[in-house]
Parts: C-alpha cells; sequence; structure tokens
C-alpha cells in the first residue's frame, strides 16, 4: 500500500494552528453488507466534499467478504466457488488500492473520512495521514497493556509476528476513505481462504485471544476515542 520507510523514532505530530474547528462524528453499523457499507461511505464522502470541516469515522462489523484492490491477483483467491458458497463469504471490489482481505464478523472496520487539509496535511502527505492513523491505534493497544509493534512490509499493527490490524485507505482529491481493520475475535478460517495482500505466510491474532473480557463495543470506543486525540480534534 505504500512505499517502505523507516520506521518514525519521535511522536507524530498534527499540526493544528490556525485551522478550523473540525466536526466530528462517529457511525456505527454492524451486520451491514458491503453494498450497504459503500453506499453509506460514498454518501459520507459527499458531505465532507460539502463541508470541509467535517470528520467522519464510519465504524462498522460487515457481514463476510472478500474485498479485493486494484492490485490484486486472481492467484490470491484460494477457495473454490463451492468454498464461498459453504463458507457464506461474498466478493467484492473496492476502489482502494492493495490486494486482498477478508471483512466480516469479529472485526472492526473503520473508516476516516476527511478532508486531509482540514487536518492540516496537504494533499501529497497520504503517507503521514496513515502513519498517524497508525499511531492512534498503536497507542490504543498499548493502553490495554498490549505489547504492538507497527510493520510495514505489511503495513499494519502487530503483536509478535501476528497482524492484529490491517490498513487499506484509497485518497482522492485530498479525501481519505476506506481505512483500517482490526481482528475482534479470531479470523484465521476466513484468511485461509485467500492470500491476505499477497502474504501466504501472515498470521493473524485477536483482540479477544489478549483481552477476553473486552467487548466490541468498548474496543470500537477506544479506537476512535484514540483517533480523535491522535488528531487533535477539539
Amino acid at each position: 500500500m505504500f512505499s517502505e520507510r523507516s520506521e518514525t523514532k519521535q511522536p507524530l505530530k498534527v499540526p493544528r494552528s490556525g485551522l478550523p474547528d473540525i466536526s466530528f462524528q462517529v457511525i456505527i453499523c454492524q451486520q451491514i453488507a458491503w453494498e450497504d457499507l459503500e453506499e453509506l461511505q460514498n454518501h459520507l464522502i459527499r458531505q465532507v466534499e460539502d463541508n470541509s470541516s467535517s470528520f467522519f469515522v464510519l465504524v462498522s462489523e460487515p457481514k463476510s467478504t472478500f474485498t479485493f484492490g486494484r492490485n490484486a491477483s486472481q492467484d490470491d483467491l484460494l477457495w473454490s466457488p463451492s468454498q464461498l458458497k459453504e463458507n457464506g463469504v461474498e466478493l467484492a471490489k473496492v476502489s482502494r488500492g492493495g490486494k486482498w482481505t477478508y471483512h466480516g464478523p469479529g472485526q472492526i472496520v473503520i473508516y476516516p473520512i476527511v478532508n486531509l487539509k482540514s487536518l492540516g496535511f496537504s494533499a501529497k502527505e497520504a503517507r503521514r495521514f496513515v502513519e498517524t492513523l497508525r499511531e492512534a491505534v498503536l497507542d490504543c493497544c498499548k493502553d490495554w497493556q498490549l505489547t504492538v509493534r507497527s510493520g510495514n512490509d505489511p503495513f499494519g499493527v502487530f503483536i509478535g509476528e501476528q497482524k492484529l490490524v490491517s490498513f487499506g485507505l484509497s485518497f482522492e482529491n485530498g479525501i481519505s476513505s476506506h481505512g483500517l481493520s482490526v481482528c475482534f475475535s479470531p479470523q484465521q478460517r476466513f484468511f485461509s481462504g485467500i492470500r491476505p495482500c499477497g502474504h501466504s505466510e501472515s498470521v493473524f491474532t485477536s483482540l479477544q485471544e489478549h483481552l477476553p473480557n473486552l467487548t466490541w463495543h468498548d474496543a470500537a470506543s477506544a479506537l476512535t476515542n484514540s483517533i480523535k486525540k491522535s488528531f487533535k480534534i477539539r
């Protein structure tokens, strides 16, 4: 999704001086069909186009779907049509970059939909925006006393060698869409149906495996609050 570069050593700073107040709104949708999620996202993008001070955080737990971006290869889809039907998984092409991934029950999928300029980023600072988003997730995980690390190949958040959070964003006319996916409950069975991001060795972990008392809603709330804090939204 992004070119490789060395890890940031200092906390990322988001400039706020002289910027307008941001309207920060969280929208939560569980058990939503992928096409309905896409439609809702497009609706929110249009609202940001009309009002650049709006910052929507769309949080969802979609129905089971394998999604593939512009760089996806059909060879990375490992399940046959009969296996897809047996497991109740749909296929959906999405407008983001990247390859294959899975979204479904037991995930916290978060889309930050915002005009980058309203947060003090230039239209060319998509990488820094995504790194700030990742820092927000890392900070939240550290508050939960999890030992996490960031990685760039593939880009994400890891516990040891196991991936906890995946990222796949798109930017058009300076507005972000799509976002990140946190494994809340174990997802490995479904990820075995694809090569996630083209990596056959990908092994996933989940929040419930480390924090069995954490609820989906509490986790989603903590993550969105950390995003708000990291982007210095008043």
